[in-house]
This record gives C-alpha cells, sequence and structure tokens, in this order.
C-alpha cells in the first residue's frame, strides 16, 4: 500500500463497487490471495480468486479493479467453449508457443483484439484499431481509424439521361439475364461479347 507502485482506485464510487465484488460471500470464499482495503486513501490491494462462481458480478461484469479471477479448465477445447458461451471479451491474451493452437483460437472465437504472449501492447499501437465486438464495445479507435468511425460517407451518384441500358428492365429474356449476371461479376469482356452475340444475331435477323 506504502510503495508507491500501485495506484489507488480513482474515486469512491469504484472503490464501493469493488469491494461489493469482495464482500460477497461466495466469491470471498474462492479468495486465494489479497483482499485488504482502505477506504480513506482508496486502496485496494491486488486480489487473486481461484474459480469464483460463474454467476457472481466479479465473473459478470467488468472489473476496472486490482482484482484478478482464475478460472480452471481441462483442456483448450473447454477454454474454447468457455469463451465462446459468455459476451463476446474486449481482448484474449493467449500464452502459448502452439502455432495450432494459436489457428484454432483465431478460428473459433470472436474478441475485439487477440495478442498472443503478451498483455494490452495492441492498446497503445496507435496504428492498431482499438476496439471489441458485441457487448465489448462498438467501433474502432486510434489514428484514421478514429476518424473513419466518427464519420459518415455519403454516397453521390450521378446517373446519365443520355444512354440507358435496355437490360435494366422486364420484360426479361435470356439476353437481358446474362447481361445482369456478366455486370454484377464485373466481367466486362464477357459483356462485350455478349452484346457482340446480340448485335450479330439481330442483324442476321434482320436481314433474313
Amino acid at each position: 500500500k506504502d510503495s508507491g507502485c500501485i495506484s489507488k482506485i480513482v474515486n469512491k464510487n469504484h472503490f464501493l463497487r469493488l469491494s461489493r465484488y469482495l464482500d460477497d460471500p461466495r466469491v470471498k470464499a474462492s479468495m486465494v490471495h489479497g483482499g485488504s482495503t482502505d477506504e480513506e486513501k482508496l486502496y485496494i490491494e491486488p486480489t487473486i480468486f481461484l474459480d469464483p462462481p460463474l454467476d457472481s458480478e466479479i465473473m459478470t461484469e467488468e472489473i476496472f479493479g486490482p482484482i484478478f479471477p482464475i478460472i480452471t479448465l481441462r483442456d483448450i477445447q473447454e477454454s474454447v467453449e468457455f469463451v465462446t458461451s459468455r459476451p463476446k471479451p474486449l481482448a484474449l491474451y493467449v500464452f502459448t508457443k502452439d502455432d495450432n493452437l494459436k489457428t484454432r483460437i483465431l478460428s473459433e472465437t470472436s474478441s475485439g483484439s487477440v495478442t498472443f504472449n503478451d498483455v494490452m501492447i495492441q492498446s497503445v499501437c496507435e496504428a492498431l484499431p482499438f476496439g471489441g465486438v458485441g457487448e465489448s464495445g462498438m467501433g474502432r479507435y486510434h489514428g484514421r481509424y478514429s476518424y473513419e468511425c466518427f464519420s459518415h460517407e455519403k454516397v453521390v451518384v450521378q446517373g446519365n439521361l443520355t444512354v440507358e441500358v435496355e437490360a435494366r428492365y422486364p420484360p426479361w429474356n435470356a439476353y437481358k439475364l446474362s447481361f445482369i449476371r456478366l455486370g454484377f461479376v464485373e466481367d466486362f469482356f464477357g459483356l462485350v461479347l455478349l452484346m457482340l452475340r446480340f448485335y450479330v444475331t439481330s442483324l442476321f435477323n434482320y436481314v433474313v
């Protein structure tokens, strides 16, 4: 408390909120380290809980304090299932050298960001977007991502009143449907061939 290395809680309201988490009898039974508080100095000792109840506030609310709950799981599969069964996290921090595990984490879970073998560094890098997904947050911030998040790109289209594409309108036929399909996939070469074929066929029918 007097080391100068641990900051105090930002204000009394947050101190009382965190103290309420610590005072929950069910949670207190899982405490393995710390737990002391000093309201006058707004100090809470770094506290560790081992397997607290999953429905307790400490496991369902954002903590923002020196409280660290640890949940033990049997294997990686159970860990992935635990993450995916709960609201999507702001960040996942995974410590492993196993590339296959890294691939599973990236492909089978959803979160605002994933950091392997470190913590928090993604949040201080201005070149990377920072933000959550789902309940963990909306939008992306840092650098140009902040500008894009709070900007609206207005779409303005200027039509051409002198040229009309007949294939846009019914009645539909094989030529019009082919024209639309090729246009959607931006197959411009195919469109040219289609129009040439249509022109030659029309010219032949006219001559005949």
